[in-house]
């Protein structure tokens, strides 16, 4: 962020005075929206390898430059744009902190529970399955794409796990886990929504029973 500076106000005051300039903040993030924004459609539509840094810029109005000095990279800012899809936001809030992840352990009963996990994993695949083809498109060409797929994927599977945990009050079996971290992704939802034609609703539906199924069962 720029800084400006502005001589002592005091009588003989020869040094200087920094501050960070609110209204450089303010415009600061709302150029980062709009880029995120631009990119988020983008990447959804023509993926990896349709969009280009310059496409983005055109998008958002905006000089390549300024995506380049904002986000570093075409991965870091398919990334962030995928993070921001996942929450739902660009606030510095991780999902673990939001409400509505902390709903899920306020549920009176365990079906009440599950119906709150299986809506809040719902919106978010509906938000992120198009980026996340991108992420997997980029990522068999791009080392540090790679590794960002693989890091978000490895934390996605932690959160099924706690998810499981709010849902039971327990942790969950090793093999629960593996399938509710199946069951519940992304690509799973692609192939209901896009090959399928069913609506989220329907998808969410679908997933509470699966979630029920899998927890009740013995292991």
């Amino acid at each position: 962020m720029a800084t400006v500076e502005y001589g002592s106000a005091e009588p003989g005051g020869s040094g200087t005075r920094r501050y960070r300039s609110p209204l450089r903040r303010m415009q600061a993030a709302q150029t980062r929206a709009v880029v995120l924004e631009a990119a988020t459609r983008l990447f959804a539509e023509h993926g990896w390898v349709g969009t280009g840094m310059r496409d983005v810029a055109r998008a958002a109005a905006v000089s390549v430059e300024t995506v380049y000095t904002t986000f570093g990279s075409k991965a870091d800012l398919l990334r962030s744009a995928l993070e921001v899809a996942i929450v739902g936001d660009d606030a510095q809030v991780p999902l673990a902190d939001r409400p509505v992840y902390t709903a899920i352990g306020t549920g009176r009963t365990t079906g009440d529970r599950i119906e709150v996990g299986a809506r809040m994993i719902a919106v978010i695949n509906e938000r992120i399955y198009r980026l996340a083809v991108a992420i997997r498109q980029g990522a068999t060409a791009d080392a540090t794409l790679a590794a960002a797929a693989a890091d978000l994927e490895g934390q996605r599977r932690r959160s099924v796990a706690d998810v499981a945990y709010l849902i039971m009050g327990h942790d969950a079996d090793p093999g629960q886990v593996d399938e509710l971290w199946v069951q519940t992704g992304d690509q799973v939802y692609a192939l209901f929504v896009d090959e399928c034609g069913w609506s989220r609703v329907r998808y969410e539906s679908w997933l509470i029973d699966r979630i029920e199924e899998i927890l009740d069962r013995p292991v």
